[in-house]
């Protein structure tokens, strides 16, 4: 969702130029973590992926491989925080409606989609 036009340019037409950072990348995004800042009226939103924990440390056999006994991890879960959002609360609320259509949209399109499915399986 686009942010919101200042009025000083309503009604003139604006070319908008869309780049990507340096630091652009795709996120896999398995949750998130958040809330208020220390700055009034802004969020923070961190995403993050889940996975089982690396092993701290492992130990090659004479043989080349490794020795299971020998690893070291503190097993569980871990979260690795990826990024965080920061934003004001305009903002928010206009990722909020986004978030909203866009889940409404995907639901309906998976809809469809398994209709179709069936209706090729009855076939």
């Amino acid at each position: 969702m686009p942010p919101e036009i200042p009025s000083s340019i309503m009604g003139v037409e604006v070319p908008v130029f869309i780049t990507k950072s340096n630091f652009f990348r795709v996120i896999h995004v398995d949750g998130f973590f958040g809330g208020g800042t220390p700055t009034p009226g802004n969020l923070m939103l961190t995403v993050y992926s889940h996975r089982i924990s690396f092993p701290e440390k492992a130990v090659i056999g004479e043989t080349g491989n490794e020795v299971l006994s020998k690893r070291v991890s503190h097993g569980g879960v871990e979260h690795e925080y990826e990024a965080s959002l920061v934003m004001n609360l305009a903002t928010a609320k206009a990722l909020h409606v986004w978030l909203s259509n866009a889940i409404g949209s995907t639901e309906n399109a998976w809809k469809e989609l398994q209709l179709i499915q069936q209706r090729n399986q009855q076939k």
